[in-house]
């Protein structure tokens, strides 16, 4: 049996019907030519059509989407990911920061709370009451939004009882309002990129959102101008309407080892196609090979495999109309 004999799915996975919602009136070009939901299959194809516009925009009279309205849409993406991911790597950072200033008030309120039991006893009573420590208890909180509280509570205690302050150990008023404003500084910046990070997220699904746009006005465009056996339908990366409605295989993937026992599979886009499916098999284990969830990149995570297994991999490309044939097959050896 090859390989890829059992390698079939059904088409009940996410596909989004091109042109759904929209009252188009060339539906026969546009269902050979359905345009990606993933983000890296979307940009492989908006790319290759940039190319084809700038070979035949003037020869076939394009007049609503030439290459510079492509290739400024593909820029949009490009730029609003890059900045989305700049506003995921600001706040982690913010979050970084604020995570250590919590580090730091929990020290101090150790230490804090060391120096009152001399003063008040190791039990909650009423005398505990001024230092702000909650719960009725004199243990360090275990929630950041209480351990910011004690920290204003306590400059408040200290400053009304400076002689139970003890500076070599930090223990002071002016210690305690440094802990307080590091934490709810960092709070607040954690919320402010916060805010950015979700303006950048919509910011690139907007641009999403265009660049898909832009890829169906095109394929309606050229469905006006081009006959559906025209051969430059294919130097857009599409499909001749008169071609079959389902995808080309995947012509190749390459693996790589990502973290322990995972192994990250890439491949080329696949025309018409609008998801992708992995299958392994590992050699020795696996008599059959097993289908993983379909993905809408180019990209895929495959987990779960242990050291000394030799592991193969092909990709079934899909949409609506059915699956083509398994890509090819490779194999790695997990280390």
């Amino acid at each position: 049996m090859p390989f890829y004999e059992a390698a079939y799915f059904d088409s009940g996975a996410l596909y989004d019907v091109l042109g759904a919602g929209n009252n188009l009136t060339k539906g026969r070009h546009m269902a050979g030519n359905p345009v990606p939901m993933g983000q890296d299959d979307l940009l492989a194809l908006a790319e290759d059509s940039a190319d084809g516009c700038h070979n035949h925009e003037v020869a076939i009279g394009l007049q609503h989407n030439k290459e510079a309205d492509i290739r400024g849409a593909i820029t949009a993406l490009r730029n609003s990911e890059a900045a989305f991911g700049t506003a995921k790597g600001n706040r982690q950072a913010a979050l970084d920061t604020l995570q250590t200033a919590d580090d730091a008030a929990m020290e101090f309120l150790t230490a804090a709370r060391r120096v009152l039991t001399q003063f008040l006893g190791n039990r909650w009573s009423a005398a505990w009451e001024p230092t702000g420590f909650p719960d009725l208890s004199t243990a360090v909180p275990k929630t950041q939004e209480k351990r910011m509280n004690l920290c204003a509570s306590l400059k408040i205690y200290f400053t009304a009882n400076p002689a139970k302050e003890v500076a070599g150990f930090g223990v002071t008023a002016a210690n305690a309002e440094a802990k307080f404003q590091a934490v709810s500084d960092g709070r607040d910046a954690v919320g402010m990129k916060e805010e950015l990070q979700t303006q950048a997220r919509q910011a690139r699904d907007t641009a999403f959102k265009g660049l898909r746009k832009r890829m169906l006005d095109l394929i309606n465009e050229l469905g006006t101008l081009l006959a559906d056996d025209d051969g430059r339908w294919h130097a857009f990366g599409l499909s001749m309407p008169s071609d079959p409605d389902t995808p080309e295989p995947v012509t190749s993937v390459a693996l790589a080892m990502g973290a322990a026992g995972v192994i990250v599979a890439t491949w080329p886009r696949a025309v018409r196609a609008t998801r992708y499916r992995p299958f392994t098999q590992i050699v020795g284990v696996n008599e059959e090979p097993v289908a993983h969830d379909p993905v809408h990149d180019l990209t895929v995570n495959l987990n779960g495999f242990t050291s000394g297994q030799t592991v193969k991999v092909y990709i079934v490309a899909a949409n609506d109309a059915g699956e083509a044939m398994p890509g090819p097959t490779e194999q790695i050896l997990i280390p």
